[in-house]
């Protein structure tokens, strides 16, 4: 029998631009970890920027908390749903499982409260801007944009959505570790051991350092120190993950070496952007003028379109949108600065 789980979200920390579609995906998700029994929003239901959401939480029967925006009192929301959670715990004990949806920092106490009550956790954050302390104590965590259906995007052959065919390679992992300390870096984060495999699972959810081979993170890290690329640092409570002094120099936010696909994914929404002059372009024009450039998406470990802006839009590069049934993406100043340098 599926133990009751229920659905806690911070609306103005998570708020998707696929609404309906993110609804629906974080829906279908709860209902394969349990029973889903309560599902409850919390955010200023006048303000613009959720209104959209806020008709897809109705149909869906979500209870919508009203919590006016107040500059003084930021925090409202936070004291609402953290009230609500320790509330669940004693009103309704079926309930074994919480997914939170949001990243924010001052959510940590109550995850310390409910895994004293033996109440499994799931964050569903923006990877953008979630914090790596707060993932750290829960169950598992995903980006909200892992939890859109695929078939949102595009149709997918099943023999070609193996995970293998996602997985990253050594190199590519030794990358993703770059990336993830000097994101955490410039954000002025910590890079604690633990934190730094959150970001790095953020920015890439296949990363995984068993099939690459290594028996624990801290082998994998130990590997990238052999290799000259960081250095463990040990503090008094903790262990510090720093670049060496060379990789630092040559590594900076907007110059992180980026997968080639992504990267072609860049240029060619770009090239099509300039042509149309539009800012928002079809999913199936990049991936008509990345075949020009002979870039097969599908040939590739993203495998599909949806996959790669995913990950692209993770690191703030590119923005994706919906009109019914079509797709758009976009570029952002971020990525727009990969052809300026």
């Amino acid at each position: 029998m599926k133990e009751s789980i229920a659905i806690l979200w911070d609306i103005e920390n998570v708020t998707p631009r696929s609404d309906s579609l993110f609804v629906n995906g974080l829906i279908e998700y709860a209902n394969e970890k349990g029973k889903l029994s309560i599902a409850v929003a919390y955010g200023d239901w006048a303000r613009g920027s959720i209104r959209k959401t806020s008709e897809a939480l109705s149909e869906n029967s979500f209870e919508m908390i009203h919590i006016p925006y107040n500059k003084k009192q930021k925090n409202s929301a936070d004291m609402a749903l953290s009230t609500h959670a320790i509330e669940l715990i004693y009103m309704y004990p079926h309930i074994k499982k919480i997914i939170l949806v949001t990243g924010d920092a001052d959510f940590r106490p109550l995850l310390q409260s409910l895994r004293k009550h033996g109440i499994e956790t799931i964050i569903i954050c923006d990877s953008q801007s979630a914090s790596e302390d707060l993932l750290l104590l829960a169950d598992d965590y995903k980006d909200f944009r892992d939890l859109i259906p695929d078939t949102a995007y595009e149709y997918v052959p099943e023999e070609t959505s193996n995970i293998e065919k996602l997985e990253i390679s050594l190199p590519e992992a030794m990358d993703l570790l770059k990336e993830a300390i000097v994101v955490m870096n410039q954000r002025k984060k910590v890079t604690t051991l633990g934190a730094v495999k959150v970001r790095m699972k953020l920015l890439n959810d296949t990363f995984n350092e068993n099939r690459l081979g290594f028996r624990s993170w801290k082998k994998f890290i130990m590997h990238a120190e052999s290799e000259g690329i960081v250095e463990l640092e040990h503090t008094e409570n903790d262990q510090i993950i720093k670049l060496l002094e060379t990789e630092h120099k040559e590594t900076s936010r907007n110059f992180v070496r980026l997968p080639n696909i992504m990267f072609a994914m860049l240029r060619a929404t770009r090239d099509c952007a300039e042509k149309s002059g539009k800012a928002q372009v079809p999913f199936s024009s990049v991936s008509n003028r990345m075949l020009e450039q002979n870039y097969d998406i599908k040939e590739s470990k993203y495998v599909q379109m949806k996959r790669l802006v995913k990950d692209a839009e993770k690191r703030g590069l590119v923005l994706s949108s919906n009109k019914g049934k079509y797709w758009f993406v976009e570029m952002t100043d971020a990525g727009n600065e990969y052809f300026t340098k």
